[in-house]
């Protein structure tokens, strides 16, 4: 009895050890587990959000970079600079050219009669086709600055739409005329010194492009043209609609193009002798040669043309200033174009004009007749 009694007592604290040791190792193992399943939990919560958003912003960052490379694919265009000589750039009568050269004072705005602009000309255009129509959207912006006279320079810019058909065409345009300026003149009815005459221009046209006949093409167009002057001289506000018509015939050796246009101005404020509406008949013609090589291997070719333009204009005012004046005139060009490849050509052009003046007024036949030649060249890229 003593001896298992003795066996029985150290006995008791190894299993109570052992007891405790169990314990411990299911805590830590239910802790560990916890911890390990919240541990994948929030692994997994980070992988599906990051699953979620990045094929989300690839698509979109592909879709953005293959629709911008579609656009970029398709639009055309070009761009054109060109030089301009002129020896009369502010239109001056031979009365108010001696009078220049005799140092008065009204015409102390000029600082020489003759001038060369610097002309730059960027299209863009973006066609596209829908079944068996053709679309051309377009923009284009026309920059010019005198050398001399530094106060002449025009910024203008166009929207253009075009559709394509087999047989014909058609398009739609906006073209804004911002700053025009002319030359300077006294503003009589208001400062009583020289002040600059210039006005903004706003004009909507549409053309229709027709060939009835394979050698035969009719062509049509109207503008609605918008004039602001500034405030000096705001009696030349009015609005002018023109409408032209016209037809080309392409014969063996040469093709012919000629066209009429009718154009009625209207001013806003018919005031008494300084109502300067008119109308006028625009007679147009064209003569152009075929493309013809300029050398025997034929990878440069030269076309020229030649124009004739008269205009007839006559004034509705009463009064001494406007009352029974008359404008006619003429314009006669020749021209060359060098085409050293589809993309790039050369043109040299020639044009001189005249304004005959019939009048009852000694002083408006003095200061409104001119003449006027010019010689220009300019550099085309089509891309």
């Amino acid at each position: 009895m003593e001896h298992t009694k003795l066996k029985e007592v150290p006995s008791k604290p190894k299993c109570r050890e052992k007891l405790k040791e169990k314990e411990t190792t299911a805590a830590f193992e239910v802790t560990s587990s916890n911890h390990t399943g919240k541990t994948k939990t929030a692994k997994k919560s980070k992988i599906r959000r990051k699953t979620n958003i990045r094929p989300i912003i690839l698509l979109i960052t592909f879709c953005l970079f293959f629709s911008f490379s579609r656009v970029a694919a398709q639009i055309t265009g070009s761009v054109k600079v060109e030089a301009v000589y002129s020896d009369n750039s502010f239109h001056l009568s031979e009365y108010d050219i001696d009078r220049f050269n005799d140092g008065h004072p009204n015409l102390e705005f000029v600082d020489t009669i003759d001038d060369l602009t610097l002309k730059t000309r960027i299209e863009l255009q973006y066609p596209f086709s829908y079944r068996w129509w053709k679309f051309t959207p377009s923009v284009t912006g026309n920059f010019a600055q005198n050398i001399s006279n530094e106060d002449k320079y025009r910024t203008d810019w166009a929207l253009k739409f075009k559709v394509y058909r087999y047989y014909w065409n058609c398009s739609i345009q906006y073209t804004s005329n911002p700053y025009i300026y002319f030359r300077q003149f006294v503003d009589s009815d208001g400062t009583g010194e020289l002040e600059k005459y210039c006005y903004s221009r706003d004009t909507y046209r549409g053309d229709i492009t027709i060939k009835p006949f394979p050698k035969t093409i009719v062509k049509a167009n109207l503008r609605y043209e918008l004039y602001r002057y500034n405030e000096y001289f705001t009696e030349g506000d009015g609005t002018a609609i023109t409408g032209e018509a016209g037809i080309s015939y392409k014969f063996p050796f040469f093709t012919v193009e000629g066209s009429y246009g009718y154009q009625d101005f209207s001013c806003d404020k018919r005031l008494e002798n300084k109502d300067c509406s008119y109308q006028s008949n625009i007679y147009k013609g064209v003569l152009t040669l075929p493309k013809m090589p300029l050398s025997e291997k034929g990878k440069t070719f030269w076309q020229p043309s030649f124009a004739l333009n008269y205009e007839q204009r006559f004034y509705q005012g009463s009064g001494s200033w406007y009352g029974g004046r008359a404008y006619y005139t003429y314009n006669l060009s020749a021209g060359c174009d060098v085409f050293f490849s589809p993309q790039w050509n050369l043109s040299l052009d020639y044009s001189h004009y005249f304004r005959n003046v019939e009048t009852d007024n000694e002083s408006v036949q003095r200061l409104k007749e001119y003449g006027e030649n010019r010689i220009s060249t300019a550099l085309r890229y089509k891309f």
